[in-house]
């Protein structure tokens, strides 16, 4: 009787979510979170199965991470006793794929702090934010993590911080990336009770690190510290760098956000066929739509040879035939910034809503050879006139951002500076699959395209920056003063 009654109100919540999407209260028994569990986790993996293109298309690595991680996944859903359980259970399946194309949102937020930011450098985990005025002591600026809760910091962040991030641990800026969040705590219950610090007098120290509410130190101050190292472009516009050089701030490919900035832009760049050199700032950049990128070289060079660069970064596309991509393509037409490509995305709905009435499981929207690809690449390798263009990149350049990158590398001498980028992902079109607990939605591309760039190859730059990619006067000092060097018509280290 005691499992039954415990069981009772799982039975209504569950119930309740599935018509209104109510979250699982968090002090909900634990049999509530363990149904909430199984349900959700399976869920995940037939959707997963049923509706990523990389599935669909056989592609490793999708197909391999969902055949592998499927059992062990619920075997680990099926002991979930408590929230933490849970979130760490989903975060775990889905951040297997590695691929921030593959997504889960449980509505996590930061819920309190250490007081300390780490980053890794040169193999080091250094202190490179220690909060002042903290109710206790901190570690100094530049001191270096040896060890967390008695093993070495890279092993902490390996086993307790990087299994819950889509960031993979293959790419140079993972461990970065890692170190700057295993001091906030999100629900995860990943951050460390007690590091030993090597301070820079050489001396060593253990401190402490008792977690402190977001609700005494404010968000805002987060946010705060949080610019000083999380680099993002300039806002859409066009600013002066040097006598014939100017930068474009393209922090988004959002046309929501930026869509009204970025007409302005094409305006301004269409006055600058004269100038030297124009340099796309693309720090942050998580994507969007690359044809708000597109537009800008049509700006500089022509919409002719502009629209051959649009053809570059895939040379075929592929996708889900199901009612999901239907509804995101009719999303897509109805939105008021896509009204000049209203017509394509309700053609490319009538062509999937085709496809799934004649029994296809992947569409074919776009279909050419790498053959073709390759002498499109040789045709548009010479830029007619115009300024010579560069780009800035970091870490997280990502989606339409590398598409958009694709099209620049595509003209022979352009220059790319900064970091690497995490790894290339060939899909898109991003559908939204609410979970059934109501706790949160799964986020699963529906297409697939060929690319010349290899599945999850970071893009590299020309010149790597070694400073702070978010420092922005050192940074662009550092661009202007490197471009200005640079040969025409050679890469700077030709």
């Amino acid at each position: 009787m005691p499992v039954r009654l415990s069981a009772l109100p799982c039975l209504l919540l569950s119930v309740a979510a599935t018509a209104s999407h109510a979250a699982t209260p968090s002090n909900a028994p634990a049999a509530c979170w363990n149904a909430a569990a199984r349900r959700d986790m399976q869920f995940a993996i037939d959707t997963l199965r049923n509706s990523h293109a990389g599935v669909a298309g056989g592609k490793l690595d999708a197909s391999a991470p969902l055949d592998t991680g499927a059992r062990s996944a619920m075997i680990e859903a099926e002991q979930v006793q408590t929230e933490r359980d849970y979130r760490r259970a989903m975060m775990r399946f889905i951040a297997s794929f590695g691929d921030p194309h593959t997504g889960i949102n449980l509505n996590l937020k930061t819920e309190a702090w250490t007081g300390v930011v780490l980053d890794q450098r040169d193999g080091q985990y250094r202190v490179i934010w220690s909060e002042p005025g903290w109710p206790h002591a901190l570690p100094p600026v530049n001191a270096v993590a040896q060890s967390c809760d008695g093993v070495w910091t890279g092993t902490y962040i390996k086993t307790s911080v990087a299994p819950y991030s889509k960031f993979s641990t293959e790419y140079a800026a993972a461990a970065s990336t890692h170190a700057q969040s295993m001091m906030f705590e999100q629900g995860l219950g990943h951050t460390p009770k007690r590091c030993t610090f090597t301070l820079p007098d050489g001396s060593a120290r253990s401190y402490d690190l008792p977690l402190r509410p977001v609700a005494e130190i404010g968000m805002e101050r987060i946010r705060t510290v949080r610019k000083t190292y999380q680099a993002q472009a300039r806002a859409p516009g066009l600013y002066p760098l040097a006598k014939g050089m100017h930068l474009v701030g393209m922090p988004n490919f959002d046309g929501a956000k930026s869509g009204a900035a970025y007409e302005k832009v094409y305006v301004e760049l269409a006055k600058l066929r004269a100038a030297q050199w124009i340099v796309f700032d693309l720090r942050g950049n998580g994507g969007g739509n690359s044809t708000w990128g597109t537009r800008a070289l049509q700006a500089l060079y022509g919409d002719a040879y502009g629209e051959q660069l649009s053809d570059m970064p895939a040379y075929g596309k592929r996708m889900v035939a199901a009612p999901a991509s239907i509804a995101l393509f009719r999303q897509f037409a109805d939105a008021p910034e896509n009204a000049a490509y209203r017509d394509s995305y309700l053609k490319t709905a009538h062509r999937l809503e085709t496809a799934v009435q004649q029994g296809e499981r992947l569409a074919v929207l776009e279909d050419s050879t790498e053959a073709d690809n390759l002498a499109l690449g040789a045709k548009v390798r010479q830029r007619p006139g115009g300024p010579r263009l560069a780009a800035v990149i970091d870490r997280n350049c990502f989606s339409s951002c590398m598409a958009f990158l694709q099209q620049l590398r595509a003209i022979g001498d352009t220059v790319v500076l900064g970091e690497p980028t995490w790894g290339y992902s060939p899909y898109g079109e991003i559908a939204g699959f609410d979970l059934p607990s109501g706790n949160g939605a799964l986020y699963i591309a529906s297409a697939l395209y060929a690319s010349p760039q290899a599945t999850r190859e970071p893009f590299v730059p020309d010149l790597a920056y070694r400073g702070n990619m978010a420092d922005d006067a050192a940074l662009t000092t550092w661009v202007a003063k490197t471009l200005a060097k640079t040969k025409p018509g050679l890469k700077p280290h030709d």
